[in-house]
């Protein structure tokens, strides 16, 4: 098997300065975009009193999910009444607000029932905070520093998706990598991180709204940017955003962020119909006909993002059936309905699986393929973010609350 890395923590964080702990949880899915917790001690068992460390109200509306990076936490949020994203953010061990800053004012755009203004998940260097919003018209992307100073505010062009935005901002060479694809004008572009100066930009073959945050990655020595939307999945080169190779599928439109390794890409599409498949890294140019090596249709997820833990490829779909893959052969060594709707994606840690579902209920399994269940731990509250890892703790973004879930005993 040729060996694959995700660089994110060991490549493009390096390249920024980044001067957080090695562990902390500085953007969608973890500092390797993988959704994986390294070396941590996260408790197995909660509730709403036990092993919780604090437990903070959360003013406006979001879905997005909170990153954690030294001393602090940050969360984006939205205010419909007077049209307002803000950036919040906390104070680590005493889970109390520092500062709410306004990022952006916009009317409100169209967007879909489940969605919010704040669906996207800010990123941070250490220095500053990224984050993206929309309005009816365009797109906002915006430097915070850790004082709470907007430091830059670029709009990378006009934007339209008939149900909002979602995909999230990605560090990437000292720069910030921004997945544009919309019902119009579809665009992905690199700004730089200090500056907010359009180093990019990448136009998809087709308009067509997708939420997928791109992940880094790096095979046989060539760097590439996997990104899914607009009937494709493709490799770009993280200098220039040209294409390297692309593949037709596996559908339409996009939530779920690839996951990578083992040599392979595994791209997961929800619209019209959701579908699956696992592309053999290596080759440039259409590699639809020569690198797909599986491909399936059924319990498929359209939201949640599967979670890769070493050799199995864990999957969850929208309506709670879970799927346990071998990721290579694409053989499926476990199916079953696991509950309730699910938007949050599962992570990772400990060698141990956490699954969200919408009532806030998680469920603890061990990394096999037995779905052997550790526990069930209910919070009593919606749950559609993804929840973030660091030193030991867990943090959950419920629907008005943000919990620090740690052993306190």
């Amino acid at each position: 098997m040729r060996p694959i890395s995700v660089f994110l923590g060991l490549i493009a964080i390096c390249s920024l300065n980044f001067e957080a702990h090695c562990e902390d949880w500085p953007m969608w899915r973890g500092p390797r975009g993988d959704g994986i917790g390294h070396g941590e001690d996260i408790p197995t068992k909660w509730s709403t009193i036990e092993n919780i460390r604090w437990k903070l109200e959360i003013p406006g509306d979001g879905r997005s999910s909170p990153i954690v990076c030294k001393d602090s936490v940050f969360v984006t949020t939205s205010h419909a009444e007077n049209l307002s994203r803000r950036l919040i953010r906390i104070d680590r061990e005493a889970g109390k607000i520092v500062w709410n800053v306004e990022v952006h004012q916009g009317p409100i755009e169209k967007q879909h029932r489940q969605n919010t203004s704040a669906s996207s998940t800010p990123a941070t260097d250490g220095k500053r905070i990224y984050c993206a919003f929309v309005d009816d018209q365009k797109m906002v992307v915006s430097a915070v520093d850790w004082d709470g100073k907007i430091v830059w505010s670029v709009s990378p062009g006009s934007f339209y998706a008939s149900h909002g935005f979602a995909a999230s901002p990605v560090l990437c060479d000292g720069g910030v990598l921004i997945n544009g694809h919309q019902d119009g004008g579809a665009f992905v572009v690199l700004l730089d991180g200090s500056t907010g100066i359009e180093k990019w930009r990448y136009k998809p073959d087709t308009d067509l709204r997708s939420f997928s945050t791109p992940v880094l990655a790096s095979f046989e020595g060539t760097r590439q940017i996997i990104l899914t939307g607009a009937k494709q999945t493709v490799g770009l080169e993280p200098e220039t955003g040209g294409k390297i190779w692309w593949v037709d599928g596996p559908t339409e439109k996009f939530v779920c962020t690839p996951s990578i390794g083992l040599g392979h890409v595994f791209s997961f599409g929800g619209s019209p119909s959701e579908r699956a498949c696992a592309i053999r890294l290596g080759g440039r140019g259409d590699l639809t006909k020569t690198n797909i090596v599986w491909t399936k249709e059924r319990s498929m997820p359209y939201v949640p993002t599967p979670l890769l833990l070493g050799k199995y490829l864990h999957v969850m779909n929208d309506a709670g059936i879970y799927s346990c893959v071998e990721p290579v052969s694409g053989e499926v060594l476990k199916t079953l309905r696991k509950g309730g709707n699910t938007y949050s994606s599962p992570i990772g840690a400990d060698d141990k699986v956490y699954f969200f579902d919408d009532t806030g209920l998680c469920t603890v399994i061990r990394n096999n393929a037995d779905y052997e269940v550790l526990a069930k731990n209910a919070l009593d509250e919606l749950v559609q973010a993804t929840p973030a890892i660091a030193d030991g703790a867990l943090y959950v973004r419920g629907e008005r609350h943000l919990w620090k879930i740690e052993k306190t005993h």
